[in-house]
């Protein structure tokens, strides 16, 4: 996790990013995600931090300015082959936006949709 070194929270008291309730509609949830945000918003590493919160399951605080509740979302949407758009940036299938398993260069269809082109 060498990123976090660049992070823009790193002098930032950690309990802001753990409120102290797991309910993220509540209302200290929610200052604690307004309070986060402007942090994150200028951090340049705040896409690592997405990702490694996304990667390891990260059930508690707010990362990149996420909830849990936002982070099983983004996992839902990504196994049904839907990428986020800040955590996502591995090329994808352009006729079905489903991320392709391993390296592949942008623009190629993955094997369901060739398939389908070629049948057709």
């Amino acid at each position: 996790m060498g990123w976090q070194t660049a992070a823009a929270c790193r002098d930032t008291d950690p309990e802001l990013f753990f409120p102290l309730t797991d309910d993220d509609t509540s209302l200290i949830a929610a200052r604690h995600k307004m309070a986060v945000a402007p942090i994150c918003g200028r951090c340049p590493v705040a896409t690592d931090c997405l990702r490694w919160a996304l990667d390891t399951g990260q059930e508690h605080g707010l990362w990149a300015a996420t909830t849990p509740t936002d982070r099983r979302a983004i996992r839902r949407a990504r196994s049904a082959g839907v990428p986020d758009p800040v955590a996502d940036t591995d090329p994808m299938c352009p006729a079905c936006s489903l991320l392709f398993p391993m390296p592949a260069v942008d623009g190629d269809l993955c094997a369901r949709c060739t398939e389908r082109r070629e049948a057709a």
